[in-house]
């Protein structure tokens, strides 16, 4: 017997309690709340679980053998297949799919963390959780390990960052001008 495990119902529980957890902290704990803080928890919250919903589930159990695709240890590889493709969305999809997957988490890292305010820590930081998610990827039988992935995760997050860095100075200079 199969059992396969889909994650947009978890996901929306977790962030539901994470509301709800919130709520009580300011009402009987009486916590501070700062609602910008908060946003970001969420945002950051949120991306997290974007990325786990993707390259993890589906999960499957009760699943005796290894199918799908294979695991691709060699740098480059699996993207050079994917250019090579002769239907263009197939690499649109996966080579652009693997770099915005991770450009939230690397937009968010920034705000939520302040130790983590250069390109070189976010890009360490997205780097070593796309490491985590490929070796977890690599024990589920419907998942593969791509090295190919991790490189583009990581350059998604790094993407992010400067996403962020384009609106801090876009709004600092606005602010200038007002």
């Amino acid at each position: 017997m199969k059992l396969r495990i889909y994650f947009l119902l978890p996901a929306l529980v977790i962030i539901f309690l994470w509301i709800i957890i919130k709520g009580i902290n300011v009402i009987y704990r009486k916590k501070k709340f700062d609602i910008k803080q908060e946003i970001i928890n969420l945002f950051y919250l949120m991306s997290v679980l974007w990325i786990i919903g993707i390259t993890i589930f589906p999960i499957e159990i009760g699943i005796s053998h290894r199918y799908g695709p294979s695991n691709n240890f060699v740098p480059f590889s699996s993207i050079q297949d994917l250019l090579s493709h002769t239907y263009y969305m197939v690499p649109l999809k996966n080579i652009v799919g693997n770099i915005l997957l991770f450009v939230p988490l690397g937009f968010m890292l920034s705000l939520k963390f302040s130790k983590l305010n250069s390109v070189t820590r976010v890009g360490v930081a997205g780097l070593l959780i796309s490491s985590l998610i490929e070796l977890v990827q690599l024990l589920l039988p419907i998942r593969a390990f791509d090295v190919d992935d991790i490189i583009l995760n990581t350059l998604g997050s790094i993407f992010g960052f400067f996403v962020l860095k384009t609106f801090k100075g876009i709004s600092q200079i606005s602010s200038k001008h007002s």
